[in-house]
């Protein structure tokens, strides 16, 4: 059924998901320069130029097929194994696009300017984390419905 808990929670993780894709992960502000990583590029900026902008579009590639992973989850509801093994994929990809965005964050935008200044998180990174905690929960919601099922198929 569409209307479980766990479905709600996979909708939680899409969104969260589409608002990484909407908002910046992380800035650092000094004077007169900015860095600035969101799921498109990381640049640094002195004053209104540009003096590095490196693509990053895997991480919005990621983000995209996590968000479609949770969607087509969402209506895997009449096999709940189907539905954990793409819950469990969903995980693996939020996790390898947590990772990817922390590795740019520490090793590569931090040394633009002021190493020793750290930069400020984004609602981004906060929504991507989100989402991995989202999908956790439902991943357990999911295997309780289970249990509960073939706890009362040994009953009969």
């Amino acid at each position: 059924m569409l209307q479980r808990p766990q479905s709600l929670l996979l909708l939680l993780t899409s969104i969260c998901m589409i608002l990484y894709l909407a908002t910046p992960i992380w800035h650092k502000v000094g004077v007169g320069e900015e860095a600035i990583l969101n799921p498109y590029y990381l640049a640094h900026m002195k004053g209104t130029l540009a003096e590095v902008n490196k693509p990053v579009y895997y991480l919005a590639v990621l983000a995209v097929l996590s968000a479609g992973v949770s969607i087509f989850t969402i209506f895997q509801y009449k096999n709940r194994v189907r539905q954990m093994l793409f819950v469990a994929l969903n995980s693996l990809i939020g996790a390898a696009l947590l990772g990817t965005t922390v590795y740019h964050i520490q090793f590569e935008a931090t040394k633009f300017f002021a190493p020793d200044q750290q930069g400020e998180f984004g609602i981004g990174f906060w929504a991507a984390f989100a989402a991995l905690v989202f999908n956790w929960i439902a991943n357990r919601l999911i295997r309780k419905d289970e249990k509960t099922v073939r706890d009362a198929d040994r009953m009969r």
